[in-house]
């Protein structure tokens, strides 16, 4: 691929502590483009972020904030020249909700439309609940404008809750806009979101994570293996997800598989230039 997208999440501790320098080693490693996590711009004004991706040849292709907090960052993303806005995850668990939230997906990608830039959501496990649709995300798929949102298919986290991606993806021709590249090793189903406020908070206000639920992340870190190692046919993906419009692969480390953060980083860029 001539364009590699990364999720600045994926280096989230690094870009805290130095966000140029970030930014450059990326460049340096063959990235072509970001996409920024969580609104964080390290500091940085959009003029002053534009000045410095172009100087890296760097493409701020897309941010990731969610549904309730859009609307304060639409001009920064509209300065900066952000092409797409995407929720990275929301709570929901039946069908009344998915339903309810497609309804909040529409007002917010109605008001990034009058700035020329798409919203969007981005899966992870419990999208693919079975609901009166199917899937869930399919409730939500179903019940908005294709002109105004679009889908974020997270093909790791899908493929781990048993969807067949290139088949979902050839069922929803349009929709996928951009492509989340995450391997994973094995099938463990759909899961529902993690309830936070149930967890009692220590004096900082922090969550106490009680010990089954840190038992299942480090389940969850095996999953996430080297790009290209696991049990995902990227070559299908690929094509299903160019035929129907897809206009960027990211990739996104949430879990090192190696003692060194950029080994796997590095790993993933060379993987999505033979993709």
């Amino acid at each position: 691929m001539d364009k590699r997208y990364i999720q600045l999440y994926s280096v989230k501790d690094d870009a805290a502590k130095d966000f140029k320098g970030t930014l450059e080693r990326l460049a340096k490693i063959g990235y072509t483009g970001v996409e920024f996590a969580m609104g964080y711009y390290g500091g940085y004004s959009a003029a002053e972020l534009k000045e410095l991706l172009a100087e890296l040849n760097l493409e701020p292709l897309s941010t990731h904030i969610i549904s309730d907090m859009v609307l304060g960052h639409l001009d920064f993303a509209e300065e900066l020249g952000i092409k797409y806005i995407i929720d990275p995850m929301a709570s929901f668990s039946t069908y009344e909700e998915a339903l309810e939230f497609a309804k909040k997906l529409n007002a917010v990608g109605a008001e990034c439309a009058k700035r020329g830039i798409k919203f969007g959501y981005h899966n992870h496990r419990h999208e693919f609940l079975e609901g009166k649709d199917g899937y869930l995300l399919e409730t939500i798929l179903l019940n908005t404008d294709p002109e105004n949102v679009c889908i974020q298919l997270d093909v790791g986290w899908a493929t781990c809750s048993g969807v067949n991606c290139p088949e979902f993806i050839a069922k929803y021709p349009g929709r996928f806009k951009l492509i989340h590249v995450k391997e994973c090793s094995q099938v463990a189903g759909p899961e529902k979101p993690i309830d936070w406020s149930k967890f009692p908070r220590d004096e900082n206000g922090r969550p106490q994570i009680p010990p089954e639920v840190i038992e299942n992340f480090k389940k969850q870190a095996e999953w996430n293996v080297a790009t290209g190692k696991g049990i995902i046919d990227w070559e299908a993906v690929k094509n299903a997800a160019l035929v129907q419009g897809a206009e960027g692969f990211i990739t996104e480390r949430e879990y090192s598989y190696a003692d060194d953060l950029f080994t796997c980083i590095e790993e993933d860029c060379e993987f999505l230039k033979n993709l």
